[in-house]
Formats: C-alpha cells, structure tokens, sequence
C-alpha cells in the first residue's frame, strides 16, 4: 500500500533518478575514452549521452506538468465560483486563476526557500543547544 502511494505522490521520481544515474555512468566512461584517447567510443558516448538527457529532460517535463495539473485544476474550480477577486491596497480586480498561479509561484520560488533556510538555522541552533546540555 505504502509503494502505491509514494508512486502516486511522485510517480516519476525513479524514472530520473535511473536516467541522471546513466548520465553520470555514461560522463565517467566518456572521461575515460578521453584519457585512453579513443575516439570512436568518446562519440558513441556522447551519442548515447545526448539520447539519456532527453530523456531526462523529457521525465523532468512530465514530472513538472504532473505536479503543476493539481493546481491548475483547483485554480479553474476556484474561478467557477468567484470570477475576479479585488486587491484591496490597490483596489485591482484580477482574475481567480491568474491570482491563484501567482501566489502558487510566489510560494515556491520564494517563501519556500526561506522557509527551508529558517528551518535549516533553527536546526542548527537546537543542534548547538544539545550539545551545551552534555557539557
């Protein structure tokens, strides 16, 4: 069950973990046809390489597009009920949908990284506070 569940949270977490792993198997033997200086196969890798990154970037597209849906659905359910919302300070009416996304990236690129960094502080600092409780 729990297998079920972590797929559907994120259903193609293993299919770029096994293509970013080729890729760097791939750059080690590339690198090591550089060092023996065969040509042939430094091509053939680069080839095969050129291919696993596609692929890459192509799990990395559907991986974006399958997280992104959710909200993208719920912003247009949202906009059924309420076509604009109004912004009181500058007493803009905006649409539901383009308000949504806009604080859907907001989030994400910018108070989520500062969220992770006071997370990452306040570690720190219950860290050092055990380590003065032992001594």
């Amino acid at each position: 069950m729990l297998k079920i569940l972590d797929f559907l949270r994120d259903p193609h977490s293993q299919k770029i973990q096994q293509h970013k792993e080729r890729y760097q198997e791939l750059d080690e033997l590339s690198n090591v046809a550089v060092t023996i200086n065969d040509q042939e196969a430094y091509k053939s890798l680069q080839a095969e390489m050129r291919e696993v990154f596609f692929d890459y970037l192509t799990a990395l597209g559907m991986d974006a597009i399958y997280k992104f849906f959710p909200h993208l659905v719920l912003a247009c359910l949202i906009s059924l009920k309420f076509k604009t919302i109004t912004i009181p300070l500058f007493n803009w009416q905006v649409n539901t949908v383009f308000a949504y996304l806009c604080l859907y990236f907001l989030f994400h690129f910018l108070l989520k990284p500062v969220i992770g960094l006071i997370k990452t502080k306040m570690t720190k600092v219950e860290q050092a506070s055990i380590q003065m409780d032992t001594k």
